[in-house]
């Protein structure tokens, strides 16, 4: 990317991967990875593209394995995002872990802690 005056951070997240995300989701993952706001390709550096596009991946792999399309309109504009269907979550995680190792990433370790089991918390 040499031409940076058309440089839109939130545009080059949502291209990091195949999947459609809510702009919230790309907001807050820019926020939290210290991309937000930057106007330039190269003030992206290599760490924070691959640690975005591992909270991408493990994004898509806490979602549904099925997300419907969705449609927006406004008059005679309409624009339909058609639905995903997630059938390789395990390999979602498993380049996303690599990422996260790559650069010793707190997740990592977050990840592999998690023992998928449900537990209540006593707030009383």
């Amino acid at each position: 990317m040499e031409n940076n005056e058309n440089f839109n951070v939130f545009e080059y997240l949502e291209g990091l991967t195949g999947f459609v995300f809510d702009k919230t989701v790309i907001k807050r993952i820019a926020l939290e990875r210290g991309v937000y706001g930057l106007e330039s390709f190269a003030d992206i550096s290599q760490e924070q593209k691959d640690l975005c596009k591992a909270d991408l991946l493990y994004t898509a792999y806490c979602s549904p394995d099925v997300i419907a399309s969705s449609t927006l309109s406004h008059g005679s504009f309409s624009k339909t995002i058609g639905s995903q269907t997630n059938q390789q979550k395990d390999k979602l995680l498993d380049m996303a872990l690599a990422l996260y190792r790559k650069w010793d990433d707190d997740m990592a370790e977050e990840i592999e802690n998690n023992t998928g089991d449900l537990r209540w918390l006593d707030c009383m």
